[in-house]
């Protein structure tokens, strides 16, 4: 079969013969080279010379019919179906092998699981092979079977490799022994997992060779309940790790150990000062450290004092407290009574998202522990983020004392703190001169009247002082959550409220945003109409 295409009309021609033969396929044609649409348009109808249907309807009989024409129509009509019926045949085969070459497609895109082994093979020796630049090959496994990571393992060398988990099983657990056996291969190890199966696969791995490339470690804990301490498991996998960031999430710092001679950032999960105390000591390449404080156990009693240290390297830290205030432990741990951090330059109390209903509050030995560090470090501080209200008295006012050089602040207020953060914050009183942005976050767990509303004319007269050519303040952002409006607020803010001022001040230089569950009432309509009416 011979075909052309028209480029002009973008069709395919596709010529008819101009009569059947009893041999319709070029010697040698198979079923696949020829087409039966074809070779049905080949097949040239024949007219019967007597119209038997018409004599029946009308009754007549055979004597009333010529006998030789009715043989003749007979013999042709019968040749022209022996062709239709061949066709039929070959159409038939045709739809056969077309079914099968869908399932060989189909099967081509099964779960990887079905592969045979030679083009698991083939596909490990691809990644294997000398790209230009592969380490950073973005390879990716979904599902597989064991033999899948055992053949990856084997044929990419040395290659290092990425290892997420979230959720493990024993099924899981099985098909992932051919990379687990290779800790010596991990550059990163992600784990989201229980401290059943954390142990299980800590034991595993520690039967082969040390994690000598591991780099970046994060542990994440699904439920509190801690994993029997493995220290001797823990020192054979990473003691000599060159281990730059660990995330230790919801599991103690002393259940897994680590070398911390190359860390550069670490969010540790302790309640131990003189754990904390050691790590500031040997992690001199620290420069990011966050501490989830972790509840005390009643019997624990650690030392009362501990020699003073200076940590020249570390610019961030960070307290996230990610309990309520019936849980018994201590926010900012002793330790920071004898430690120096003269290069601090940003820092945060940070509140989970999941946690920002239940109030918490800090002890006054503990503000006053935070400022006396500012103040012995003789730091500067730059940003200051505080997710939780704070006694502007005994916090706040303090710290902006300490640092003249506040570029960012981010902070939450309460119906208790609203009025007297809004006077320290103004630009005469001689604090945070240098202020670039300002974030001011409602609290969520208020259940009165909304602060923001509630000091309008504080909050605008602050906003009014950094309006001057002094000033340095270039970006507002006032955050309220949905539900917080909806609940409390009774209609919308007043007419006569400061709060309306808003609109002027964004147009004074300053670039300002008011969000209400995310959505900018001064750019979003619906949102406007929401929070100030419809006038």
């Amino acid at each position: 079969m011979h075909s052309t295409t028209d480029a002009d009309e973008g069709t395919l021609d596709l010529p008819r013969t101009s009569e059947v033969s009893s041999s319709k396929f070029p010697q040698g044609a198979s079923e696949m080279d020829t087409c039966p649409n074809c070779e049905f348009g080949a097949v040239i109808p024949y007219t019967p010379s007597v119209n038997a249907i018409e004599l029946l309807q009308l009754g007549a009989s055979s004597h009333d019919a010529c006998h030789a024409s009715l043989s003749d129509d007979i013999a042709n009509l019968e040749e022209e179906l022996q062709t239709i019926e061949s066709l039929f045949i070959q159409i038939r085969d045709r739809r056969d092998r077309i079914r099968k070459d869908l399932g060989y497609c189909k099967a081509l895109l099964a779960p990887i699981r079905r592969l045979p082994r030679e083009l698991l093979l083939e596909i490990f020796d691809f990644a294997s092979s000398d790209v230009p630049e592969p380490r950073h090959a973005p390879w990716i496994l979904g599902q597989y079977p064991p033999g899948f990571l055992e053949q990856y393992a084997s044929l990419s060398r040395d290659l290092p490799m990425h290892v997420s988990i979230k959720y493990m099983d024993s099924e899981t657990m099985y098909a992932l022994s051919g990379v687990v056996l290779h800790p010596e291969r991990w550059s990163t190890l992600e784990l989201h997992t229980n401290a059943e199966e954390l142990s299980e696969l800590l034991w595993l791995a520690s039967k082969s060779s040390p994690a000598i490339q591991l780099t970046n470690l994060r542990i994440n804990l699904s439920y509190t309940i801690q994993p029997p301490v493995y220290a001797t498991v823990s020192h054979k996998l990473f003691s000599s790790s060159p281990i730059q960031d660990a995330t230790f999430q919801d599991i103690l710092y002393q259940c897994m150990p680590i070398n911390l001679t190359e860390l550069h950032k670490f969010h540790v999960y302790s309640y131990d000062p003189a754990e904390l105390h050691n790590m500031l000591q040997h992690a001199q390449c620290l420069t990011e450290f966050t501490i989830t404080p972790a509840p005390c156990p009643h019997d624990f009693a650690g030392p009362i004092s501990y020699p003073h240290i200076t940590h020249t390297s570390l610019q961030w830290l960070a307290f996230v407290i990610s309990g309520p205030d019936t849980y018994h432990f201590d926010k900012v741990s002793v330790t920071f009574d004898y430690v120096t951090l003269p290069a601090l330059q940003e820092f945060n109390i940070l509140r989970p998202e999941h946690w920002m209903f239940f109030p918490i509050t800090f002890k006054a030995v503990e503000y006053s522990r935070l400022i006396n560090l500012f103040q012995r470090s003789e730091c500067n501080l730059t940003i200051i983020t505080l997710s939780i209200p704070v006694s502007v008295e005994l916090f706040l006012d303090p710290i902006l004392m300490q640092s003249p050089a506040l570029q960012k602040l981010d902070l939450i207020i309460d119906t208790a703190t609203a009025r007297d953060t809004f006077k320290a914050l103004e630009f005469e009183r001689g604090k945070a001169r240098h202020l670039r942005e300002l974030c001011i976050r409602e609290v969520e767990i208020e259940m009165g009247n909304i602060s923001l509303m509630k000091e309008a004319v504080g909050f605008h007269a602050m906003v009014l002082s950094r309006l001057n050519s002094n000033s340095h303040l270039a970006k507002l952002r006032l955050l309220l959550p949905e539900f917080h409006w909806d609940m409390h607020q009774a209609s919308s803010v007043p007419k006569n409220s400061s709060f309306h001022n808003f609109f002027r001040i964004k147009n004074q230089g300053i670039y300002t945003e008011f969000l209400l569950d995310r959505e900018d009432c001064l750019v979003d309509r619906d949102t406007h109409v929401h929070i100030f009416g419809s006038s």
